[in-house]
């Protein structure tokens, strides 16, 4: 699916004296995505768009590396009737990977947003450009260092992904204290792209092996579970996720046509019996703020329609805003989306077709007693946007979630 494309210099280039390598971009590896419709090195431009593969309509996924522009300035330019770029352009790392940072460092909008151009330093010899700060089964894996061996924490298989090439990762925190009164439920990556959920789970996890008060208290009292990438071979393969036809992952929960989703709702329902049910789903949202959109630059939660949940999910708001006071990412809870409302509304009406989210599903369960979507701007989220950052706003819910259950007396 991942391509190599390869240019050849232009005779004016070489007239001009600019002996320049022959431009390379590749994205033949995990999280890889572009399609190259020009590369113009006469007139140092290159003319890309995301591979949409079975997205339907338009979306906004890509990331490729390019070689061979040392010393140059080149314009990327996307098809000019879409949004390609988060709000501080794209995310750049020189060294593989390794160590990312956005275009626009200083926090400045990037306009337009649809393209952009970048000078390559002389010993810039391989750059590799994305829309966000990629994350893939290498980044889970580096994290995972951290808690083996850690009392407790158990490294499990949901399920096989959809085609039976991959494990779906399962990641087991159990109560230490007996039966435990509650299920901390927790996914990422119901759709492929979206890249800033991961570094919050890794927070959370961090947070209740960390030895603080609230990590204490979930470790003697709940039972936790992790999937870190529910659509996994979307998010190897470099797959947008959004849209997928027939639907995608998170709008699986009534037809079931995914294993991930069939097993994550089979493990719920087997594991939180006798038990009440915290349950985060961690997304992002569109690629930039617009001026009717202002809160796809920031972390924001959905307004719940079921009284039962919602003073519950009000009141971990209340605590979490209160705790990202003062910290590199905040939420403030000013752009929660209300029930009926905006994009919320056209999950309703999903949901009234048949297209139920996970959120809607663990809602509905008996002994849910909180379901939660929690969204993570992709370049600005009250803050720039860093892993480092993300897993602080990590911390900090798995913080509020506990400050909110533990003074819930369970019967």
């Amino acid at each position: 699916m991942n391509a190599i494309i390869r240019t050849c210099l232009v005779g004016a280039a070489v007239a001009a004296g600019m002996a320049y390598g022959a431009i390379e971009i590749r994205s033949d590896y995990p999280g890889g995505n572009v399609k190259v419709d020009k590369i113009d090195e006469a007139a140092n431009a290159v003319v890309l768009r995301p591979d949409l593969r079975d997205t339907r309509g338009n979306w906004f996924h890509w990331d490729f590396t390019l070689s061979g522009a040392a010393g140059r300035r080149l314009h990327f330019q996307f098809p000019k009737n879409g949004c390609y770029l988060a709000s501080l352009g794209p995310a750049i790392s020189r060294d593989g990977g390794k160590t990312w940072r956005w275009l626009n460092a200083d926090g400045k909008r990037h306009e337009p947003k649809n393209a952009f151009d970048y000078t390559f330093a002389a010993d810039e010899t391989e750059t590799r450009f994305a829309v966000s700060i990629p994350y893939s089964q290498k980044d889970w894996d580096a994290a995972a260092v951290r808690w083996r061996g850690k009392d407790g924490v158990k490294f499990d298989v949901l399920c096989k992904s959809q085609s039976g090439r991959r494990d779906t990762e399962l990641l087991r925190i159990p109560c230490r204290k007996g039966k435990a009164k509650w299920l901390f439920a927790f996914t990422a990556r119901h759709h492929a792209c979206e890249t800033t959920a991961n570094p919050v789970m890794e927070g959370i996890i961090d947070e209740i092996l960390s030895g603080s008060p609230e990590g204490e208290w979930i470790r003697d009292n709940a039972d936790c579970v992790f999937v870190p990438f529910m659509d996994k071979d979307g998010v190897e393969d470099g797959d947008q996720g959004k849209n997928r036809r027939p639907h995608d992952h998170n709008r699986d929960y009534v037809a079931g046509i995914y294993t991930s989703v069939r097993a994550w709702k089979e493990l719920l329902v087997r594991e939180s019996h006798g038990k009440k049910i915290v349950f985060f789903d961690l997304h992002s949202p569109y690629i930039r703020s617009h001026k009717h959109d202002p809160e796809q630059d920031c972390a924001f939660t959905f307004e719940t329609p079921y009284p039962r949940n919602s003073a519950h999910v009000n009141e971990f708001r209340r605590h979490w805003a209160e705790l990202s006071k003062g910290c590199a990412l905040a939420y403030d809870g000013k752009n929660d989306i209300p029930a009926g409302k905006g994009h919320a509304a056209k999950m309703e009406r999903d949901r009234l077709a048949g297209l139920v989210t996970s959120r809607q599903w663990v809602e509905a369960q008996p002994n849910c007693w909180a379901s939660i979507c929690c969204e993570f701007g992709y370049s600005l989220c009250n803050g720039i946007y860093s892993q480092d950052g993300g897993r602080e706003l990590g911390h900090n819910v798995l913080k509020a979630a506990v400050r909110t259950a533990s003074n819930y007396r369970t019967k």
